[in-house]
């Protein structure tokens, strides 16, 4: 089965203390960048095997991951947590508070049915097992956000190449029903910047870059460039190590398939946000759609 990728933002950094962080991984991400390679790679570890890890003595942890001992006790206490114990701890509390509801399982099992060797069958199963797996607490909590973080923005700028364009195309047209500001970068990184170097702190960045292990150059630039000029960004993304992440004050990730690609959980998402964007103003969507299919209709675009 795929690992869960839970969902974090970054506007509440790791401060240590007791209450439930909702970018708990983003300590391992970002504070693990400031570590020596070995721990940097026990801490890409950690957030791609937080499952497993959870009931592991630190001996287990330093054999599956192929890390001395040592290092991993001086990882833990480099990255804040005062003990392995406590890291542990706060692991399991992770689990525990975002855990699907029961009845995800129990529907599951009871629709469970024996293999069958169509294609169609198969590909829609692994879509739902990674549609299912997406739906936690946190990722409920990011889509609220972005839908907020879009409602008010002046401008929103979405940046999606490659395998994750036909994401960022579906997310552009579904919010443009509903906003005149949403824009998507069609061109180049050269005529990205000249899009971009426009933007001010009252407008959004929106990146999607799915895929793995090899991500698109542009995106990452796109979000790096966000971050540094003080503009919202928003990240799409299906795992938690994606270089994009890094730069993201709203992660939206969900779960990758386990058999083939898949942007069917990214659209999940996508439409989730659209519909709750939509609700935060919504006199206003309803009258822009109305407007559209109007037009639409007199100027014989649609019947």
């Amino acid at each position: 089965m795929p690992k869960r990728c839970e969902t974090m933002n970054n506007e509440d950094q790791f401060s240590g203390g007791n209450k439930r962080e909702n970018d708990f991984f983003s300590v391992f991400r970002n504070e693990g960048m400031k570590l020596s390679p070995r721990q940097k790679e026990l801490c890409s570890y950690i957030i791609s095997n937080h499952k497993k890890i959870a009931f592991w003595t630190v001996e287990e942890l330093a054999r599956n991951s192929n890390i001395s001992p040592a290092t991993v006790v001086r990882t833990v206490k480099s990255l804040g947590f005062e003990s392995y114990r406590d890291m542990i701890g706060r692991i399991q509390s992770y689990i525990i508070d975002d855990k699907i509801p029961l009845w995800w399982n129990v529907e599951k099992s009871l629709e469970k049915e024996r293999p069958d060797s169509h294609v169609l069958t198969w590909v829609a199963r692994d879509n739902i097992s990674a549609i299912t797996s997406s739906v936690t607490n946190n990722l409920a909590e990011s889509v609220s956000l972005a839908a907020q973080t879009f409602s008010n923005a002046e401008k929103v700028y979405i940046v999606a190449v490659r395998s994750s364009r036909a994401v960022g195309i579906y997310l552009h047209s579904m919010l443009s029903q509903m906003m005149d500001n949403v824009f998507i970068i069609s061109y180049g990184e050269d005529e990205m910047y000249d899009m971009l170097s426009g933007m001010g702190v009252n407008d959004v960045i929106a990146v999607v870059s799915m895929g793995g292990p090899h991500y698109a150059v542009t995106s990452i630039k796109a979000a790096e460039y966000g971050q540094n000029n003080s503009i919202k960004t928003i990240v799409l993304t299906n795992s938690q190590l994606c270089p994009v992440a890094r730069y993201a004050d709203i992660l939206l990730c969900v779960e990758q398939t386990e058999d083939h690609y898949s942007i069917a959980s990214a659209i999940t998402a996508v439409e989730a946000i659209v519909i709750e964007t939509g609700a935060v103003n919504k006199d206003k969507s309803i009258t822009k759609m109305r407007k559209l299919e109007k037009t639409l209709v007199e100027r014989n675009i649609t019947l």
